[in-house]
């Protein structure tokens, strides 16, 4: 006779009639953190809890237009339970992939300079940084970011 061997139990598969559609932004509860990137249920499951909802990957790399280095740091900094991420495909094993970078770039469309005449104004001195209050991002936003700036210099 032969054990398998193996994860033990099968993890429980989403069951619902909706299947996500592929470019579509979806409002998705953030079930779990990790170094990786976030886990993200975009689709509920039943509601006595038989079945789970359905649930995919916010790769680190998806987070943000910026460069995340700490996700949990990031995530908690945001201070929600919930964030809207973009459904981009599935991975080659059929995990599902998200993108909230994609939603970001979608919510903030380019006008012409952001001057009423459309014009782009002065060039900005390159060896100077970059003017911070251009940016057009929630108060949320700007705050995971200079918090994560913040603990960049912490574990030295």
């Amino acid at each position: 006779g032969g054990g398998g061997g193996g994860g033990g139990r099968e993890k429980p598969k989403y069951l619902g009639e909706e299947q996500p559609v592929e470019g579509k932004t979806y409002k998705g509860k953030i079930t779990g953190i990790h170094q990786f990137g976030v886990f993200v249920e975009i689709l509920p499951g039943a509601e006595d809890g038989s079945s789970p909802g359905l649930e995919g990957l916010c790769h680190i790399s998806e987070l943000h237009s910026e460069r995340v280095r700490d996700c949990e740091g990031f995530i908690k900094a945001l201070g929600v339970e919930e964030i809207d991420v973009q459904y981009v495909g599935q991975t080659s094993n059929g995990k599902l992939r998200l993108s909230r970078k994609a939603t970001l770039a979608k919510a903030k469309p380019q006008t012409g300079g952001g001057r009423p005449n459309g014009s782009e104004g002065p060039k900005p001195n390159t060896s100077a940084p970059p003017n911070i209050t251009k940016v057009d991002m929630a108060a949320g936003e700007l705050n995971a970011i200079a918090q994560a700036i913040a603990g960049i210099g912490d574990d030295e």
